[in-house]
């Protein structure tokens, strides 16, 4: 069963990227330099379901993730640490769900900030799995920290780099960053995972 949500977790990122490219394919003009990935669920988009349905989806993978995430490091004894990286990734899932539910412009759309916690998820993880991994996998999640921490401080004003003329490319680096690092780390756990205990 943990084999199993950690999986959840994993294919929650791949939807994420495949639900933007149907979306986007789906509006002539649309441009992932200038424009915000949420304007595809929005009303100006000539098929919202798609983004919607998909981001809701992908939120309900991300938290049934998360709970893999808590149910893996609670058979390993690691509650504190292994429990507070499962509770981000929920939380990262919630403000997804949130999106799909709540297109733009409804101010519930951000989901109240949640999507934020994500960020401190390599860090739980680091710790949960101190003894337990390779250098290669620390130095990964260290990456994956230190981009993403760095990419939100840009998209929040740091340095002014980011601009009405390139915000969908900033925040499609974000993306990338953020949302592949929980694909991995899920899908390293799953492999993990013993006999899908």
């Amino acid at each position: 069963m943990t084999r199993t949500m950690l999986e959840a977790g994993a294919g929650a990122a791949l939807l994420y990227f495949l639900t933007v490219i149907v979306a986007s394919l789906t509006w002539p003009g649309y441009s992932h330099v200038t424009q915000y990935a949420s304007e595809l669920g929005s009303a100006a988009a000539p098929h919202p379901e798609i983004f919607n349905i998909g981001i809701t989806t992908t939120g309900a993978l991300g938290v049934v993730g998360g709970l893999g995430l808590i149910s893996f490091f609670a058979q390993r004894g690691r509650w504190l640490s292994g429990g507070l990286a499962g509770l981000s990734l929920c939380a990262w899932g919630v403000a997804m769900l949130m999106g799909g539910l709540h297109p733009m412009p409804d101010p519930l759309h951000n989901g109240f900030g949640l999507m934020l916690g994500v960020t401190a998820t390599p860090i739980f993880l680091m710790i949960a799995l101190r003894g337990r991994i390779g250098v290669v996998f620390y130095l990964l999640l260290g990456l994956w920290f230190i981009a993403t921490a760095g990419l939100l401080a840009v998209m929040f004003g740091v340095g002014a780099l980011v601009t009405m003329k390139n915000v969908g490319l900033w925040q499609r680096a974000l993306a990338v960053v953020m949302i592949s690092g929980i694909g991995f780390s899920c899908a390293a756990l799953a492999r993990r995972a013993k006999g899908g205990a």
